[in-house]
């Protein structure tokens, strides 16, 4: 919250282009409106006869960054004029090329009113043009290396870098010298109070790329994104990750109100969309063997699991509770014996292991009684 004040004291609110339109969708209506004001809070749009104040509001915006998609507020009405609406919600894609527009129009626009003031000084106009492209480019490669440094805490090798996980070596190289030219501290020694981020930033893009260039590295990579969910972040995929959370999110609350029919109704999305995350394939595997009919799904999908993350000892529990209920012993015992390999200590399965050994010695003691009773009779 505290950068997206500073961006908005850096890029203040713009007058947009008559030609400017956007789209957008209300309760009750679709509509297009010209663009009056914009910023990265909120923009004015003119309307005739605009939603209420309050109304949540969908706009689509075609800027020359590319096209901006935003879920609104209508925050306040001007009789006769139009609409202020809020921000609410919006992709960080999004909002990046929405601060690369600013960015691009502010230095557009007082570049403009620079030249008009320089009239009346000739000699000084192309000096003083120069002076304020200077400082916009600087504003711009400022908000481009916090947006780089943000990206390392939060996103993948492959997003940093541009590439996905499709990207062969030799992309994947060019992205990172491309990067590295720019970003590098030695590049930037006149500025001191950036060389300390400048080193943090080419510190984890140069791990990257280290990772993703080499074979193996890259395979142990892209294992651990798929154990913990985020190998989707950098494949291209139809759905978007919005569609996989409220997906998730619908499943959860019919596993709340013990409708199980409808979690895997909405687990199996998952599961579609994202075919590496283990915990989406365990859920829906807990979920299938609640009904007999699907119980033998279920151990396929346990197995996987187990496979994409073998350190999550609740799944291997009602894996095992499951094959109990299926009367599938040797299963059953294979799957406690290796809940104890992950943690020697697990109390559930040492205790559920010791029984189903003392039920198979039971089993085998009466078989051998009956023989010898036989072989004396």
């Amino acid at each position: 919250m505290a950068d997206e004040h500073k961006n908005r004291r850096k890029y203040p609110r713009i007058r947009a282009s008559k030609a400017m339109v956007v789209g957008w969708k209300s309760v009750n209506q679709t509509s297009t409106s010209r663009v009056g004001t914009m910023s990265l809070g909120g923009i004015f749009l003119h309307a005739s006869n605009p939603p209420s104040e309050g109304s949540p509001i969908e706009i689509v915006l075609e800027l020359p960054t590319g096209q901006i998609r935003a879920r609104a507020i209508v925050r306040n009405l001007s009789l006769g004029k139009g609409m202020g609406i809020q921000f609410v919600e919006m992709k960080p894609q999004d909002r990046a090329k929405l601060t690369k527009f600013l960015a691009q129009e502010e230095d557009t626009q007082k570049t403009v009113a620079v030249a008009r003031t320089a009239r009346s000084r000739p000699a000084n106009s192309q000096l003083a043009i120069w002076y304020r492209r200077e400082e916009a480019a600087q504003i711009q490669f400022e908000e481009e290396l916090r947006r780089l440094i943000e990206l390392t805490g939060k996103s993948t090798y492959y997003q940093l870098l541009g590439v996905t996980s499709d990207t062969p070596v030799t992309q994947v190289k060019k992205s990172y010298h491309s990067l590295a030219r720019r970003y590098h501290p030695d590049n930037h020694m006149g500025k001191r109070d950036l060389i300390a981020s400048l080193k943090e930033l080419m510190a984890v893009i140069t791990e990257a790329y280290k990772t993703l260039a080499d074979a193996d590295k890259r395979a142990a990579y892209d294992k651990r994104l798929a154990a913990s969910g985020a190998f989707t972040m950098h494949r291209g995929k139809a759905r978007t990750a919005e569609s996989v959370e409220e997906w998730f999110k619908r499943a959860n609350e019919c596993l709340r109100a013990k409708n199980f029919v409808g979690s895997i109704v909405w687990l199996r999305k998952c599961v579609e969309s994202s075919p590496e995350n283990a915990v989406y394939r365990a859920m829906l595997a807990r979920s299938l063997g609640t009904l007999p009919q699907y119980r033998k799904e279920a151990i396929g999908h346990f197995r996987k699991a187990i496979e994409l993350d073998p350190w999550r000892e609740p799944v291997y529990l009602q894996f095992a509770e499951l094959c109990e209920k299926m009367e599938l012993p040797d299963l059953t015992h294979a799957i406690y014996s290796k809940l104890l390999e992950v943690n020697p200590a697990h109390p559930k399965a040492r205790e559920r292991l010791a029984a189903i050994e003392a039920a198979q010695k039971g089993q085998k003691s009466p078989g051998l009684v009956s023989q010898l009773l036989g072989k004396k009779s």
